[in-house]
């Protein structure tokens, strides 16, 4: 909050009886206050701009009228590089989603201030706001609608730079954004052509004004007041304060939350009906009111014609701190420190000069009538001697040497140049160094972070001012533009919740964009920079030439995307023989694989039928045995016959002949069996020779060099 009470009643507002009175206290109570930033603004402005004649007369240096004639101003460098570099990379307003909102809608508010930035100049005089606060310390941004353009029913969308001499605003503000502010006086002189053409309804009390008379021009430090031809030119003032409003608003009793709405919002009655809980209400805000006065004339007084109740204003500063008691220190400009040093060097080189010119630095010295024509030593060139009469020694004509400057003073000259950039921040031998060709894109980029680490400072302040003046562009386009318009501008319908303020919820990001000829070259070569570090095409050329500042680029950049098609129809074609190639080679593969399987199958059953085969066999070996065992049977019993009837030796002797015929047999069937074994072994190796041998046969590449 502002740490005073308003000179006005909370209950009273200007009016036509007592707009005179009410702009007088004001004036006499904060101008003594503001003419310390006045008149520090208005030095830096003078020195920025190469007068310093001020500082002569307020330190009595000038002997002569002459002397204040030669200025060296070397304070402008320091300051444009700043502004340039600013210029160079200037950053786009970004829109992204908050609470739940969607996408869709921020994504086209981020399309419709880019449009607009760039048909507007918005970005231009964003740049012109940058520039004067680095030059007189801090001015003022005000968004607003011109209805004078190619509009008139809507209006186009523009930005307003408040100067430091065009404008009084509440000394005790703390907030960047102005937001504990409690009232801003702006002024201007229009001519009455221009005044009837925007208060036409009052054109009969316009047309009987004098023209600018001394009384309103309270603004003294306004180029026009010092303009003695300002006859027909009216004085124009905007006094924008602090007031409270009634405001209808969403009301959520179950979240115990209020939700900003558009009144006209056609949906409003759908939002009710399936949001239960929500209700209309009207409650007090507060606002910023405006009293336009034209001479002593009350044209308007009421709420702001755009539509919202935050402040209209953004600052632009360079150093601003509210907690210095001086008011001559609270607004401080780069060009502040700059100022000293500056005066001195100016002074110095004067003086160096005059220490030239004060003495002679050509000719002769010589005693009368040591020379016998004195008119040979006013000639230059070759041919002339110089005769010395008799009587005289050669001593006594001498050439005159010119005088030089103290080498002590020549280096104090150089020393207040150099304290010049010193106490501005900036450090020429690094800025300087960036001049380097062979660095990368991304070394450039760190070395010139380091420069610029002293004023980063400064840029986030001048980042937060733009996404302030983000915020309250779109805020005018919300409450003054339609639906058509923005589809026109657009080329698409808007979303849903485009004009809702209760569901488009969103915050303001600024991020350095494509927007300069350097941010674009940076781009590019940032892209060769990637393609070079991973040693392959990762972008194509199509896309790096088109942010190059080359001429013909346009055409350069069709025919690398035609050269870019041709190449990937024919990459396309080769990758579908290679594909078609490799699927043939599966085919084979497949096929041999089958081929294998097949004769594996056929390897398995003959060894099946083999196995089958030999138990046959052993199952006949069997049956002999039980044969032999029954003929054995068959042969004990008429061997008992045969001992009960021939005797038991005789018997014996046959029973071993019996044995020994055994015998033979089993011996018989083992070598039987042995040899059907050796004939499958035999078979299962003449297989694998002539299997291996089918193998080198199909792959007769890896044969040779299995050979070599």
């Amino acid at each position: 909050m502002s740490l005073y009470n308003p000179i006005w009643e909370a209950t009273s507002e200007p009016t036509q009886s007592n707009v005179r009175h009410w702009l007088d206290s004001m004036y006499t109570r904060f101008q003594p206050i503001e003419q310390a930033r006045w008149n520090q603004s208005n030095i830096d402005s003078l020195f920025y701009a190469g007068n310093q004649s001020f500082v002569n007369r307020f330190f009595n240096f000038s002997p002569g009228y002459s002397y204040q004639q030669y200025y060296f101003n070397l304070i402008q460098q320091p300051v444009n590089m700043i502004t340039g570099y600013q210029r160079q990379h200037r950053k786009q307003i970004i829109y992204v989603p908050t609470e739940g909102a969607d996408s869709e809608t921020t994504d086209q508010y981020s399309s419709l201030i880019a449009d607009v930035c760039q048909r507007e100049g918005i970005h231009e005089q964003f740049s012109r706001s940058c520039e004067y606060s680095a030059i007189a310390g801090m001015n003022l941004m005000q968004p607003y609608l011109d209805y004078s353009s190619d509009d008139p029913a809507q209006g186009n969308l523009k930005v307003k730079v408040w100067e430091y001499n065009s404008f009084i605003v509440d000394p005790f503000f703390r907030e960047p954004d102005m937001s504990d502010a409690q009232f801003v006086w702006c002024q201007e002189y229009i001519s009455k052509g221009e005044a009837i053409e925007r208060f036409e309804h009052k054109k009969g009390e316009i047309e009987s004004m004098s023209g600018s008379p001394q009384r309103y021009g309270n603004f003294y430090f306004l180029p026009e007041n010092y303009n003695m031809a300002r006859n027909n030119l009216l004085v124009l003032s905007y006094v924008w304060y602090k007031s409270k409003r009634k405001r209808k608003k969403l009301y959520s009793r179950k979240w115990h939350q209020f939700f900003d709405f558009a009144e006209e919002n056609a949906e409003l009655d759908l939002i009710l009906k399936g949001i239960t809980d929500l209700e209309v209400v009207e409650i007090m805000v507060p606002t910023w009111k405006v009293a336009v006065v034209l001479n002593d004339l009350l044209m308007f007084n009421g709420n702001n014609p755009l539509g919202f109740d935050s402040c209209p204003f953004i600052p632009t500063f360079w150093n601003y701190d509210p907690h210095i008691a001086q008011y001559d220190l609270r607004v401080r400009s780069m060009v502040r420190p700059m100022r000293d040093p500056q005066f001195l060097f100016n002074y110095k080189v004067i003086v160096n000069n005059d220490i030239t010119a004060a003495t002679i630095n050509a000719g002769w010295k010589r005693k009368s009538g040591a020379v016998a024509n004195e008119d040979n030593l006013k000639k230059t060139g070759q041919g002339f001697d110089i005769v010395i009469n008799e009587g005289y020694e050669m001593q006594d004509v001498e050439k005159i040497l010119p005088s030089g400057v103290p080498e002590s003073d020549m280096a104090l000259a150089q020393q207040m140049a150099d304290l010049i950039y010193n106490v501005s921040g900036i450090n020429m031998e690094n800025w300087s160094g960036q001049q380097d060709k062979q660095i990368s894109s991304l070394t450039a980029l760190i070395k010139q972070a380091a420069n610029l680490l002293v004023f980063q400072k400064y840029f986030d302040q001048w980042d937060y001012a733009l996404k302030l003046l983000g915020e309250k562009i779109l805020m005018i386009i919300l409450h003054n533009w339609n639906a058509q318009k923005v589809q026109l501008i657009l080329g698409q319908e808007p979303s849903p919740h485009f004009f809702s303020m209760i569901f488009a919820k969103f915050k303001v990001l600024v991020e350095e964009g494509l927007m300069t000829p350097t941010q674009r070259n940076l781009h590019a070569q940032q892209l060769l920079d990637i393609n070079t570090t991973f040693q392959r095409e990762v972008f194509p050329p199509s896309m790096i030439v088109k942010d190059m500042n080359i001429h013909g680029r346009n055409e350069a950049v069709e025919y690398l995307q035609q050269q870019e098609h041709q190449a990937q129809v024919i990459q396309s074609e080769q990758m579908n023989l290679q594909h078609a190639f490799e699927e043939m080679k599966m085919k084979e593969l497949l096929a041999k694989i089958n081929n294998q399987l097949s004769q594996a199958r056929e390897r398995d059953s003959r060894s099946a039928s083999n196995v089958g085969l030999f138990e046959e066999r052993i199952s006949e070996i069997s049956k002999n045995h039980a044969i032999s065992t029954r003929e054995k049977m068959d042969a004990l019993t008429k061997l008992l016959e045969t001992i009960q009837k021939f005797g038991e030796v005789e018997t014996f002797l046959r029973s071993n002949q019996l044995d020994s015929i055994k015998l033979d047999e089993e011996e018989m069937e083992t070598q039987a069996r042995a040899d059907i074994e050796k004939d499958e072994m035999s078979k299962n190796f003449v297989n694998q020779i002539f299997g291996s041998m089918g193998q080198q046969a199909q792959n007769p590449s890896q044969n040779s060099n299995m050979g070599l």
